[in-house]
This record gives C-alpha cells, sequence and structure tokens, in this order.
C-alpha cells in the first residue's frame, strides 16, 4: 500500500514540474507526513490527502526556490547553452534579465538549461506534448534574447 502511495505522490510531483531527485524527497516527505497523522485521516481518504500533502510540499519546494534562485540558479546555470548569455560576464545581469520571465518560463528555463533536460523529457514532466515544449523553449529563447538586447542599450 506505501509503495502504491509513494508512486502517486512521486508522479504527481512530477506531473507538476519537480525534477526526479527532488521529486523522490518531496515524495518521501509527503509519506512520513501521511504516517505521521494517520489516525486523523477519514476513512477511504488516504489518496485525496496524499495528493493534498504533496501539492503542499511541492508549494513549500517552489517558496525555498524562490528564496534562492540568484545563488542557486545562476552559478548552476550552463553559460554556453545560449550564445546571447555566453558573451555576458555580468551575472547580476543575467539574474535581472530572468527575473522579468514568469515564474512558468523560469521553470521552464531551470528545466532546460540548468537541469539539461530534453524536450521530451520536459513535456512528459509537464504533460505536454513535445510540439508545444519545442515552441515554448523557442519562445523563452527570444524572449530572453529581447531582454538581454534591452539591457544592453540602456
Amino acid at each position: 500500500m506505501w509503495q502504491e502511495l509513494y508512486r502517486i505522490a512521486f508522479y504527481y510531483l512530477l506531473r507538476l514540474g519537480m525534477s526526479h531527485d527532488d521529486a523522490e524527497d518531496a515524495a518521501q516527505e509527503t509519506l512520513l507526513f501521511v504516517y505521521m497523522h494517520l489516525d486523523g485521516i477519514q476513512e477511504g481518504r488516504l489518496k485525496s490527502y496524499v495528493y493534498a500533502t504533496a501539492k503542499n510540499k511541492y508549494i513549500d519546494f517552489l517558496r525555498k526556490r524562490k528564496k534562492q534562485f540568484d545563488v542557486a540558479y545562476i552559478d548552476d546555470f550552463c553559460m554556453s547553452s545560449l550564445s546571447e548569455i555566453h558573451r555576458i560576464e555580468n551575472k547580476d545581469l543575467i539574474t535581472k534579465v530572468i527575473s522579468r520571465l514568469s515564474a512558468a518560463e523560469q521553470r521552464l528555463f531551470h528545466m532546460k538549461y540548468n537541469l539539461g533536460m530534453t524536450n521530451a523529457e520536459i513535456s512528459s514532466a509537464l504533460n505536454i506534448t513535445p510540439d508545444s515544449t519545442k515552441t515554448m523553449i523557442c519562445r523563452l529563447k527570444n524572449k530572453l534574447k529581447k531582454y538581454l538586447k534591452e539591457e544592453e542599450d540602456l
């Protein structure tokens, strides 16, 4: 039973956009939390409680990442991924440009360039088609180019 609940939490967290390792950790934390509060869960509501707890763990994860974004994401960023960014040596400028992106775009940026996920892996994690993923990445690159050009012109 616990293995099934772990699988449910793990794949749900992957669909929300977490990396494989982070989803494993959050799924384990989810099951630990559920186990500790097992006596307060109504009969027949265990799976929905697992989903709700996993969602809350995901929100906590995003809050932590949002606070750490400037340092962790930029330091891990693969500088050879985009030729425009490769030319720039100023990390403050890169941080400023990335911070202008929406949360969804930042997550896509992180998955593609920090985690090095392929389009197929991203489409699977986000539960969208590979063509949609390709389009989103193309738009993201164009937006980054535009923002970088705007910053260079200032």
